[in-house]
């Protein structure tokens, strides 16, 4: 006789109705909706790397994730991929290659979700990080950056170490933007990531630089900021 408890289940969980993987561990999802300096701050390691081989690690189902998670959700897809360090630049971590463990609350396994078109122009990766147990997890699965991005290679990036060097290219307006413009609302975002890693007097240096390249609103932003944030100034007119 067919048991039929055990179709209906067979049924609900092919149809997603039910979790496929109940009976599977999955670590607690965070979410947070930090600005890309404050994701530096709460992260215990940062790594310059890629993830590969991304493949689903299981469906979990929940509720009342914490927000920015929209209570709408009740299901989560976890994946998982190779992460390949080429540099750490904040932190340490056991191994240079570990699983990377993530969840969103959308099917597809993307570790990002801009334009293909964008990302496609990203050579350098710098990935917000947290060893949990087994794995290498984001420091928050949603609301905010996995990683932030640079149109340089990180092989092209000048001759220093990784912390000099992610510095400088933080602070190097065409490998973050598309015009000095552009740079100018970015400085912002990653001006005191670029000063920690630098040391506030060759950050100043090159931020007066950066004023002096002759585009309005740079040197605007470039004064602003040495005189907010570091209390030195420079003209802006």
């Amino acid at each position: 006789m067919i048991n039929r408890g055990y179709v209906l289940s067979f049924l609900l969980a092919l149809f997603g109705a039910i979790p496929v993987d109940a009976d599977k561990k999955f670590p607690e999802w965070r979410g947070s909706n930090l600005e890309i300096s404050a994701e530096w701050d709460a992260s215990p390691i940062v790594a310059v790397g890629n993830v590969t081989n991304v493949t689903e690690y299981g469906q979990q189902e929940v509720d009342h994730l914490p927000w920015p998670m929209s209570p709408d959700v009740h299901r989560l897809f976890w994946c998982e991929g190779d992460f390949h360090a080429v540099a750490v630049v904040k932190g340490e971590m056991r191994l240079l290659n570990e699983k990377y463990l993530w969840g969103s609350g959308m099917r597809g396994c993307k570790l990002s979700y801009g334009s293909r078109s964008g990302l496609a122009r990203l050579q350098t990766r710098v990935w917000f990080l947290r060893e949990e147990g087994e794995f290498l997890r984001p420091t928050f699965d949603g609301g905010t950056h996995g990683f932030l991005g640079l149109y340089t290679p990180w092989s092209s990036g000048p001759n220093l170490p990784p912390r000099e060097r992610l510095g400088v290219l933080l602070l190097t307006p065409g490998a973050n933007a598309d015009s000095l413009r552009d740079y100018a609302q970015y400085l912002w975002s990653v001006g005191d990531i670029a000063c920690e890693l630098l040391g506030k007097s060759a950050c100043a240096e090159r931020i007066r630089a950066l004023a002096a390249l002759g585009d309005a609103g740079l040197k605007t932003a470039a004064c602003g900021y040495l005189k907010a944030q570091q209390g030195e100034s420079c003209s802006s007119q």
